[in-house]
């Protein structure tokens, strides 16, 4: 399975090994696996699904039976609810043993069961050709459908037995091109845009694969884009058509409601970044998707375009042909409209992200989480120039990513610069991986923006009227706590922000800047 792994190019595998986990660790040196050792196997999958968004491959974890694998869960579940790639290695019971209720160690009623409730497909193969197959499989499934996590529980037995393989059964598989969209669909769908004088392009995580064409077709159609937050970056956030990410702000839906044609690709439009809004267009509807039932999820279209972005868009270009050069669009007013909305949901926040986004480098990553820091700031104000430049996790939105995906993506591209802005509630979610980042010798400032502990639900619940209850939180002294870590820890003010931000840029090694608001 791991020979078969490094084939597709994978070289980093996410984990902590255990008692029935040892022979997946005994051929990662031969192959030049490096295997990275979390604190917790679910900042193990987290770290996964970073270094997996920025190497572009899918993240590999490997955990031992029962609350191993059950640990990684949460960050499967990130990996299910926002499409990405995803691979699980774990043990189970021998052939023979299921649902046997003896006290085994690390017993689990049905784990593969489990696991099938949360990630696209869980199974407990019976041998290891099995197993192998399940590899190629997955990757077939990561080209050509709707990524999403895998799971394979392989049996004790079949894990310690012997398995002569013949090269052909490990080697890569020819993956095959990009589905393109049937011809009629994408005449149809030109027709309609080339009638359009107020065309939008919402993009989402599904665009990224058609990469800088998505560009070439918002200037064919002088067609502003708008993505998600799993879009983000997917044409560069500083161009005269990007709107960002804020699919959030009332602003953007009226915006997207005064559309004669809507181009939606890869994206379910989903109701978590909409905040309850409705960006249902005055005119038609086409959906770009690789699944058709996303292109039924949230907005009903008018014309369906099913298959792969990498080869649609360059098929829509091809079919609008040379348009005549089209007017400008003046999106000065929604530009200043939508950041005066975005700057009065949150001031504060806002004031800080661009005192942090004025130093730090333009091809920066920013490792970010359910904190309000993040999704009433960076998305909105760190602006991209590429994509998956910001990790987050809009639908899934847990508290203790923001930390283990960032040590994923400076793993994956150690050349980039690489910052964690996280809230006090989140990062104390995963803590512990501050301990690997020193481990790897990482440089990776972490900026701690501390109001208390769990600021928004205790607003939530302000606007509810109740007394808030169970979300003032005792803080640590997290410079001294860095610093016990063997990290280097710096106290911010507001005044000093950007001075201790550039100064952790420069440390070797991680760092922490505390910022208590």
């Amino acid at each position: 399975m791991l020979e078969t792994l490094r084939g597709y190019g994978i070289d980093t595998v996410f984990g902590i090994p255990g008692t029935h986990s040892l022979e997946f660790y005994r051929p990662l040196r031969e192959l030049g696996i490096r295997a990275i050792t979390t604190r917790h196997e679910q900042g193990a999958a987290y770290g996964a699904d970073g270094w997996s968004q920025v190497s572009g491959l899918p993240g590999v974890v490997i955990t031992t039976s029962g609350p191993g694998l059950l640990n990684s869960l949460s960050g499967a579940a990130t990996a299910y609810a926002e499409s990405r790639p995803m691979i699980l290695l774990s043990p189970g019971r021998p052939l023979g043993q299921d649902f046997r209720d003896i006290g085994s160690l690390h017993e689990t009623k049905n784990p593969s069961a489990a696991v099938d409730a949360i990630v696209g497909r869980s199974r407990r193969v019976t041998s290891g050709a099995e197993a192998v197959t399940m590899v190629h499989d997955a990757f077939r499934d990561f080209t050509h459908s709707r990524p999403r996590p895998v799971h394979i529980e392989i049996p004790l037995d079949v894990l310690e037995a012997e398995l002569e393989c013949t090269d052909r059964q490990v080697a890569p598989r020819p993956l095959g091109a990009p589905q393109p969209a049937p011809a009629d669909d994408v005449r149809r769908a030109a027709e309609v845009l080339r009638a359009a004088r107020r065309p939008v392009i919402l993009a989402g995580g599904g665009s990224l694969p058609a990469g800088e064409r998505l560009l070439e077709l918002a200037e064919l159609l002088e067609a502003p884009v708008i993505t998600t937050t799993n879009g983000k970056g997917a044409i560069p956030e500083r161009h005269r058509l990007s709107l960002g990410a804020d699919l959030r702000l009332s602003t953007a839906h009226e915006f997207l409601r005064s559309a004669d044609a809507l181009l939606v690709v890869g994206s379910k439009v989903g109701e978590a970044e909409l905040w309850g809004g409705d960006v249902t267009p005055a005119g038609p509807i086409v959906r770009m998707d690789i699944m058709r039932d996303q292109m039924l999820c949230n907005l009903d279209p008018d014309i369906e375009l099913p298959g792969n972005s990498a080869a649609v868009v360059p098929q829509l270009i091809e079919a609008l042909g040379h348009l005549e050069p089209r007017e400008p669009r003046d999106l000065a007013e929604v530009f200043a409209r939508m950041d005066d909305e975005a700057r009065r949901w949150a001031p504060d926040l806002a004031a800080l992200n661009e005192a942090i986004m004025a130093v730090v480098p333009e091809d920066t990553i920013i490792g970010g989480d359910s904190s309000q820091v993040t999704y009433m700031g960076s998305t909105t104000f760190f602006r991209a120039r590429l994509p998956h430049s910001l990790l987050y996790m809009g639908t899934y939105a847990t508290l203790g990513y923001g930390l283990p995906a960032s040590i994923g993506a400076k793993l994956a591209a150690p050349e980039r610069p690489v910052l964690c802005l996280v809230g006090d509630g989140a990062l104390m979610f995963s803590i512990q991986e501050l301990m690997t980042a020193v481990e790897l010798g990482l440089d990776l400032p972490i900026v701690c923006v501390d109001n208390g502990g769990y600021g928004e639900i205790r607003q939530n619940m302000a606007d509810r009227g109740i007394d808030p209850l169970a979300v003032d939180l005792r803080q640590p002294d997290w410079p001294a706590l860095a610093e016990a870590f063997g990290a280097v820890g710096l106290e911010a003010t507001r005044e000093t922000l950007a001075e201790k931000v550039t100064e952790a840029l420069a440390v070797k090694g991680p760092s922490l800047v505390h910022l208590r608001i």
